[in-house]
């Protein structure tokens, strides 16, 4: 085999190699990337359901005493396979049932709203729509319980950890536990 021949192949097995090492670190770091954001949610899905935990409706809002806890999410749902966990869970006797609301509308019919990032730039007409009914609202949009929302999560040292807006949920009619109050951050 000539020199420039051996100089052709050498390069070709170079470039594949450094084109597989490349592809195979964004594959790592994808799947990282994905296993980070899949436990985000895992610990926001524990959230939704331990909330509901800790919040009172009013009587009126359940038709029947073993009627379901409705979480819903608004928009694009970034909970991946997190929420299957909530499945056969309880609260305070009622099965807990959660629904995927892709357009954000029919919502009143919730109690429990989670408001994904992807809602952002609806996230005042939501919460509008929302307003003073008896549903708890809680997302990840940076400053939403600042906005007017009545629980919003956020990250820090690693750790999720929640703004309430106490006013949002009395003009709403929740009473929220104050073993719940203790662990937030207050905000008006």
């Amino acid at each position: 085999m000539a020199d420039q021949d051996r100089r052709l192949v050498f390069s070709w097995r170079y470039w594949l190699v450094v084109l597989a090492t490349v592809l195979l670190a964004g594959a790592l770091l994808g799947s990282a990337t994905w296993a980070s954001r899949f436990d985000e949610y895992a610990v926001k899905a524990a959230y939704l359901y331990n909330f509901a935990k800790f919040v009172e409706w009013p009587p009126e809002v359940f038709s029947a005493t073993d009627s379901p806890l409705v979480i819903c999410i608004a928009g694009d749902n970034p909970f991946g396979t997190a929420l299957e966990a909530l499945r056969d869970k309880v609260v305070e006797g009622r099965p807990v049932e959660v629904r995927h609301i892709p357009t954000a509308t029919g919502l009143d019919r919730c109690n429990v709203v989670f408001i994904g990032r992807a809602e952002q730039r609806r996230l005042k007409t939501v919460l509008a729509e929302l307003a003073r009914l008896p549903i708890l609202t809680v997302s990840d949009i940076g400053g939403f319980a600042q906005a007017g929302g009545m629980i919003g999560l956020f990250e820090t040292e690693q750790r999720i950890r929640f703004n309430i807006n106490i006013m949002a949920a009395r003009q709403a009619n929740l009473k929220l536990s104050s073993q719940l109050l203790k662990l937030a951050t207050i905000v008006n």
